[in-house]
């Protein structure tokens, strides 16, 4: 099984799946989307296509990278581009495996569900995740598999380690016209490369380091670590057991050699420093002139459009800021006039446990390049109305002391639930038809709606309680608290 000259990507065209080779995919205007049972096991697979094709076809250029966007490869040029690099992957191979490790040795064998995240542990649900999903599987889904744990999910605990991005990371992805021209918006030039990553000549002809492995206890800098060896980084030792030649594939469905477990050991080392991954935004603080970076990932169950403008829009103050993703920045250059979309996914979890995933398109109007200001102000307005809402209730159930009684019921989290799956449609609507350089028509038409749904959700949860004589005071003082908040909330000389 060779990701590079076998049929592995599994496409749906017209209700009906085919796999497809890679060369098939970039040398060819394919239609189709990808096809796999779950969310994540397709964003890590679109995030892998991007990560090979990166590695095989580096363009010199933004001219270079333009021309790739819009023409199929050569199926001459596929060939020559592959023909050094086949051994990186072949996932069955003698020595260097893709993403595993030769010879690793283990008490006994894991079963494979453990490679899909979240599908082994307490959280898993039947409604999430089809029963024996993780059974069998084929070599295409083994593979994004493998590089799925490598990169995106937890580690499996203690002694195992994390990805070079840390525990769950969001990952950012451009969406194109066609899955070629989306893989193609996720590939770096070289001069793009060389702004993320200084090192990067020096270290652009790395191998992975399921290659050359790397020495347990080893400290190593993030800036010894080059663009190929970090995209392909495998940061456990993990080793399929010989597939089973006859078998069908529990995820994709499909028929034919597939794997049953496979062996982990612990291994540990570390990287020293932040490496920039293209697909990921970077946050930071600034501590006694230092700058402490880090990926941002769910931490709890605020909506991903809370966390767009620190994925999309660079801004640093003298204490904090965050970074675009390089692939973003780079879109930037060439992109800046045209609407765009991104696909931006991960896992919120706890420790090693998958506590939820996500998978979501945004789209963003023209002028997004050059207004980061506008989707920070559209994302702060909208989070300063939850606030008010989440104030009114708060102090609904605690009231003021020595002044007024609190009712002793806290509705805050069910309430804020509430507003962030009712405004959902509101910020992808803002962020969409915004006129960048005239934004006032838009925020004020979102932010007239976000006031209304949260009058409407304080009517709605406080309504059970207006009959109780000792809770009137309560409510009488949330109310006000709400009508202030909201004024304020209100530019001057606006109407309320």
């Amino acid at each position: 099984m060779n990701l590079l000259t076998d049929a592995w990507i599994p496409i749906q065209q017209q209700g009906k799946i085919q796999k497809l080779t890679l060369q098939h995919l970039l040398c060819n205007e394919q239609t189709g989307e990808l096809c796999l049972p779950r969310d994540d096991m397709e964003l890590a697979c679109l995030q892998l296509l991007c990560a090979m094709t990166q590695v095989l076809f580096t363009p010199e250029d933004k001219k270079a990278l333009g021309q790739r966007i819009r023409q199929p490869l050569t199926e001459i040029g596929y060939q020559q581009a592959i023909e050094e690099k086949q051994g990186w992957f072949d996932l069955n191979h003698s020595e260097t495996p893709f993403m595993q490790i030769r010879g690793v040795k283990a008490t006994a064998a894991t079963e494979l569900d453990k490679l899909l995240a979240g599908v082994a542990d307490g959280t898993n649900k039947a409604f999430m995740n089809p029963f024996g999903l993780g059974e069998a599987l084929c070599g295409g889904c083994s593979a994004i598999a493998l590089f799925n744990v490598a990169n995106n999910a937890p580690s499996m605990g203690g002694g195992f380690k994390g990805s070079l991005r840390g525990s769950t990371p969001i990952t950012l992805i451009i969406k194109g016209k066609s899955l070629r021209q989306t893989i193609w918006l996720n590939v770096l030039s070289e001069k793009s490369a060389k702004s993320m990553m200084p090192w990067y000549q020096e270290t652009c002809s790395q191998v992975p380091n399921y290659l050359e492995p790397i020495s347990a206890g080893s400290k190593i800098p993030a800036s010894q670590i080059g663009l190929n060896r970090g995209l392909l980084w495998q940061p456990a030792h993990f080793e399929l057991l010989p597939p089973e030649k006859e078998g069908r594939c529990s995820c994709c469905g499909c028929s034919g050699e597939v794997y049953t477990g496979f062996n982990k050991a612990k291994f540990n080392y570390t990287v020293e420093g932040i490496w920039p991954h293209p697909l990921s935004a970077r946050v930071f603080k600034i501590k006694k002139g230092e700058k402490e970076e880090k990926f941002p990932s769910f931490t709890t169950t605020a909506p991903t459009w809370t966390h767009l403008a620190r994925l999309v829009v660079d801004q640093q103050n003298a204490k904090e800021g965050h970074q675009a993703a390089p692939v973003l920045q780079q879109a930037k250059t060439f992109m800046a006039s045209d609407k765009i979309q991104l696909i931006v996914g991960g896992y919120r979890n706890n420790q090693a446990t998958v506590l939820e995933r996500r998978h979501e398109l945004f789209s963003l109007a023209q002028g997004w390049a050059q207004h980061g200001v506008v989707i920070q102000q559209i994302i702060t307005d909208a989070l300063a109305y939850k606030t008010a809402l989440r104030k009114a209730f708060y102090l609904f159930a605690v009231g003021i002391k020595d002044k007024v009684h609190g009712a002793g019921v806290n509705l805050c989290d069910v309430v804020e639930s509430n507003y962030f799956q009712q405004s959902e449609n509101v910020l992808h609507t803002s962020l969409a038809s915004v006129n960048f350089s005239q934004p006032d028509h838009a925020l004020r038409q979102q932010n007239s709606q976000l006031k209304r749904l949260a009058m409407d959700l304080f009517e709605q949860f406080t309504e059970p309680y207006r009959q109780e004589p000792k809770m009137l005071k309560a409510l009488a003082l949330a109310r006000r608290s709400l009508h202030k908040s909201l004024k304020e909330l209100e530019p001057e000389g606006a109407e309320s």
